[in-house]
């Protein structure tokens, strides 16, 4: 291995030579999940959009192992002189030459979509290394390069999220969670902080998305590191693993990004940019896997009734919408707001539709600890009785007997009929626990 080589790994694992490392004090809740597997063979894969904080979450399992220093090891290839087979290759051996073959070792590898044939590699090391445990990350989904098969039964996924409502809130000192009964709870815990829990929400809408804009408040800062630190970033990496034209794929972003919490027609979006609709709708499952944007389908069980129907979209938080359309902070008093505040609530779960028929829709249907849940969002002071028609319609039809609506501060709960409607403001919903 060459002498640079060495100087880089080292350099990239300090602990080899007692030097410290600072780490922030702030844990993304999927820490405690993953030292749960971390006994386990399998290798943990954490995915994620780009500077949601796989690294720094990487980093702070390290720091919590039971190991000798010398046992474990961190490669990013984000480093362009790692990001060839046999070079990480002599750097994986390198290590395991001078940690202790005795005791467990622990290998991370950061950015692992950037190594050309990565599962061939980890498959190998997995099946001859009988004491070493894995980690890897990647900004894009790791099905682009088809890995289920190479590492069947060798890899468990995870999936990093952007900060949720919950962990910007406990970053700021603020409880986090609510639980049992909404109305009572929030009356006893949340109620005399409302204000602060409402300029914490418009912060969240606006740059709360990723760690490193907690503490920044330059709204030119905010969306230039959004446009060029995440988006452009991401879509660069996802055209150059997939061989696809990067400009488009961009532009396409961009048409979607302006629809934002809307209906999209594939052929409508072909046509705008003169290509292939089989290429568009290749295109957005890239955008898809490289977690730029979420998919919702009409709610019915049909599944080709949802393919054949129009789908919504959802950018993956607000904060990006706010930096590619260039919107003031100001936009949070006109309508758009609304969108914003809808994309938001849906990106909070993992799976969520929509219901739409000729005369209703209802906004988010979200299924949760067997239970379905439909949401109509009217983030406005002022609800209205045809605002709770449709959401009406669809308990109705589904025989459902809780909805709620949400709001920008009407927070009650009103019985019509059989049925329990509960009008909630955007903020609470996002601290309550539907487990």
């Amino acid at each position: 291995m060459e002498e640079r080589h060495k100087r880089l790994l080292i350099k990239q694992n300090p602990w080899w030579g007692e030097e410290k490392i600072e780490l922030p004090g702030f844990e993304r809740d999927l820490v405690k999940d993953l030292l749960k597997y971390v006994e386990y063979k399998q290798i943990i894969a954490v995915l994620g959009l780009r500077r949601v904080g796989k690294t720094v979450l990487m980093k702070q399992i390290m720091h919590k192992l039971d190991a000798p220093k010398n046992n474990i090891c961190y490669v990013s290839f984000d480093d362009i002189d790692f990001q060839k087979y046999e070079i990480a290759e002599d750097l994986i051996n390198y290590f395991l030459e001078f940690s202790d073959k005795n005791k467990r070792r622990y290998l991370f590898l950061d950015e692992i979509q950037k190594l050309p044939n990565w599962a061939d590699l980890l498959k190998t090391y997995y099946d001859i290394e009988e004491n070493l445990k894995i980690f890897i990350s990647g900004s894009a989904s790791l099905e682009i390069k088809k890995y289920k098969e190479t590492l069947a039964g060798r890899i468990v996924t995870f999936y990093l999220p952007i900060l949720t409502f919950k962990e910007f809130a406990r970053y700021f000192g603020m409880k986090e969670k609510i639980s049992g009964n909404l109305l009572r709870e929030y009356d006893l815990k949340f109620a005399t902080k409302k204000e602060r829990y409402i300029e914490l929400f418009e912060s969240y809408l606006m740059k709360g998305s990723f760690p490193e804009l907690l503490e920044i408040t330059d709204e030119e800062f905010i969306r230039k590191y959004i446009k060029e630190s995440v988006v452009e970033k991401a879509i660069s990496d996802i055209s150059k693993i997939a061989g696809e034209n990067e400009k488009t794929i961009y532009e396409l972003f961009r048409l979607l990004v302006n629809s934002n919490a809307q209906l999209f027609e594939i052929i409508n979006l072909a046509g705008i940019l003169k290509i292939n609709r089989n290429l568009v709708s290749h295109y957005i499952d890239l955008l898809e896997k490289a977690f730029l944007i979420k998919i919702s389908y009409n709610f019915t069980a049909s599944v080709a009734k949802q393919v054949r129907a129009s789908k919504k979209q959802y950018c993956a938080h607000s904060s990006i919408v706010v930096a590619l359309l260039d919107y003031p902070f100001e936009i949070l008093n006109t309508e758009v707001a609304g969108h914003l505040a809808e994309s938001t609530i849906a990106n909070n779960f993992d799976k969520f539709s929509f219901w739409r028929t000729p005369q209703h829709e209802v906004d988010i249907i979200i299924k949760a600890n067997k239970k379905i849940i439909p949401v109509e969002v009217k983030y406005k002071a002022q609800i209205r009785k045809k605002d709770t028609r449709s959401l009406l319609k669809f308990m109705e039809e589904f025989k459902i007997k809780e909805g709620f609506v949400i709001t920008k501060d009407v927070f009650k709960q009103e019985k019509i009929d059989d049925k329990e409607i509960f009008f909630i403001p955007a903020w609470v919903f996002l601290l309550a626990s539907f487990e």
